[in-house]
């Protein structure tokens, strides 16, 4: 197994590999067929096999839930059996590829998409959908690997736990997107802790970083949001949505270019993370 992540014109490319002990033939049927898809595939699949033929995707059964949703439909873009599969779906990009292997074959996948936050959580559900692939063809009886510790595996191994820090004029900007493989509602529930925040009273503890001196919160909404100033002119706010797999965290804190903030970015890192695994 092979796994690589790198930045393409402006987007972020994943490439899987993995060799599977059954022919091409095989392999692409399961790539093609619904019936088969259906057995590892992580939506139902509705395609016209053919270039330039149309794909759509659905989370539930039914015959109406092929609808024409831009997000959750696409086109194929290239089609060579049983070498090549090409399609959109919605602005993402996947490129199947299988190449002979003695008597296997090689797979690889090629997924281009614009949110490189979720790479790590996009590696993890293929894995876990490839791993119910290989059975399914009647290979590995191997155990399922659990989603969330492959999730912070890779957030791990492509740097996504990593932030930045921007300077401009007289200010910065230290700013972390982080993908939590738990739901937002149980990370704000461990930032909070004990307390219950509220406009106006003082940040929880679990949402300020070594080095600050809270002001009182100046927006509190639960479980999405905080904002607070702090000792010098500047604020520091927390952003949690639903994501691809958990919970989207999303924290900036700006301040002076007299500070020097490189410690303030290693203990929020530092926090993020400890977020991130306790939650």
């Amino acid at each position: 197994m092979t796994e690589r992540l790198r930045s393409v014109d402006g987007r972020t490319e994943l490439r899987i590999e993995r060799r599977l002990d059954h022919p091409p033939a095989k392999v692409w049927r399961a790539l093609t067929e619904p019936a088969e898809l259906a057995a590892w595939f992580p939506a139902a699949v509705e395609l016209d096999l053919r270039l330039d033929g149309r794909i759509a995707f659905a989370f539930a059964e039914g015959e109406d839930d092929f609808v024409e949703d831009p997000d959750n439909t696409g086109v194929i873009r290239a089609y060579d059996p049983p070498r090549l599969l090409e399609y959109n779906w919605g602005v993402e990009v996947l490129r199947w590829e299988l190449a002979p292997d003695g008597a296997g074959c090689l797979m690889t996948l090629t997924a281009t998409f614009d949110d490189r936050a979720a790479a790590a959580s996009y590696t993890a559900g293929w894995l876990t959908c490839f791993s119910a692939l290989d059975r399914a063809l009647g290979g590995s009886d191997e155990p399922i690997k659990d989603y969330a510790p492959l999730h912070d595996q890779y957030v791990r191994e492509f740097g996504l736990d990593a932030g930045t820090i921007d300077r401009e004029g007289d200010r910065w900007t230290i700013r972390f997107e982080r993908q939590v493989a738990k739901p937002k509602e149980q990370v704000w529930s461990y930032l909070c802790g004990d307390d219950r925040p509220a406009q106006g009273c003082a940040a929880p503890a679990g949402f300020v970083a070594k080095g600050i001196e809270p002001r009182t919160a100046d927006v509190v909404t639960e479980p999405t949001s905080m904002e607070y100033g702090w000792q010098y002119d500047g604020t520091v706010s927390w952003h949690l949505r639903d994501g691809n797999g958990g919970a989207r965290l999303l924290v900036t804190h700006t301040g002076p270019i007299s500070e020097d903030p490189s410690a303030l970015y290693d203990a929020w890192h530092d926090l993020i993370e400890a977020a991130a695994e306790n939650a």
